[in-house]
């Protein structure tokens, strides 16, 4: 648990984190979203003493930061950033053994560790292990970059914008990447971005920043549905609020009876994703599938009702 007490950082007399209290769930996706100059970063960085609160506390399992010298309490937490910061000069085995080797692993368990995570991350051990990392596409590195961070197996994991960087489509497999990764190991996630389609997606809850002041924290379906301020309204988008509804909810609880033909869409799905594929191809209703078999279908109307809805 990471608790943020009353956290203030000034810079010549201006508060760029003003008086942030906030409490983060262990094994939980924490996303901190707001425009450029909002002090989201500074707000991540004072949790691993990359900055140093003018006044506060931070406590992570009940022991106050402060009381840690800071070396000791960033080997314990993973750091990802954007553009992934892998040494150039070093294999990517090398980069993501960085920190076990600090912790004094013997070789064998930091090897065992490596080869787990590039085989986690689709990565082939034996095709990448040894390569530098100048060698990769930008998605393979910014994947050996998380890799490194989850290394000596920390129970938090900062991400500093980790995506931004990234194609649209490689962003989005690396999306599904964190929340995989983040199921397995368990590991709590505080992850930094300005990008609020990001933050609903990957974020147990979201913090909403401005100014340096917390405007609201919540779930993200709570600051879709009930924004705190005309502020977090303008970041969600008026317009675009019924369909990020839509990207909460699963087709698994819309289904309707019937059958149609057509290639399925999995039950899991969003709805979202299934809103856009009927509009896309212009049918009524698609089938939908659940562990390969065809349980019935969504509708277009039904789909286009819920849109509709006030919110």
């Amino acid at each position: 648990m990471i608790e943020i007490d009353n956290i203030t950082k000034t810079y010549d007399a201006t508060a760029v984190v003003d008086q942030v209290t906030l409490t983060i769930e262990p094994r939980t996706i924490c996303v901190i979203v707001g425009t450029s100059g909002s002090g989201k970063t500074t707000l991540m960085r004072m949790i691993n003493k990359l900055v140093k609160p003018t006044s506060g506390h931070i406590r992570i399992d009940g022991e106050d930061i402060g009381t840690i010298h800071a070396y000791e309490l960033r080997r314990r937490i993973g750091y990802a950033i954007q553009g992934h910061g892998l040494f150039p000069h070093r294999t990517v085995g090398q980069n993501i053994a960085t920190v076990p080797k600090l912790l004094g692993w013997d070789k064998a368990k930091t090897a065992d560790r490596v080869d787990e995570l590039l085989s986690l991350f689709q990565l082939d051990p034996g095709q990448f292990r040894d390569r530098l990392p100048h060698e990769l596409s930008g998605g393979q590195q910014q994947r050996v970059g998380v890799a490194r961070a989850l290394a000596a197996k920390p129970n938090i994991l900062l991400m500093d914008e980790p995506y931004g960087a990234l194609d649209p489509v490689i962003r989005a497999k690396a999306q599904e990447d964190l929340l995989n990764i983040q199921r397995r190991f368990g590991t709590t996630v505080v992850l930094v971005t300005h990008d609020m389609e990001e933050a609903i997606h990957l974020g147990d809850k979201i913090a909403v920043m401005d100014k340096g002041k917390l405007l609201q924290f919540a779930q993200p379906s709570e600051i879709i549905s009930r924004p705190a301020t005309p502020f977090v309204a303008e970041l969600i988008g008026t317009s675009e609020r019924p369909f990020r509804l839509l990207s909460l909810a699963k087709v698994a609880d819309h289904i309707e009876t019937g059958a149609v033909d057509g290639q399925p869409i999995d039950a899991k799905a969003s709805l979202r994703d299934a809103y856009a594929e009927l509009l896309w191809s212009g049918r009524p209703a698609l089938p939908v599938q659940r562990d390969g078999q065809i349980v019935g279908q969504v509708t277009l109307a039904a789909l286009s009702r819920l849109a509709a809805r006030p919110q």
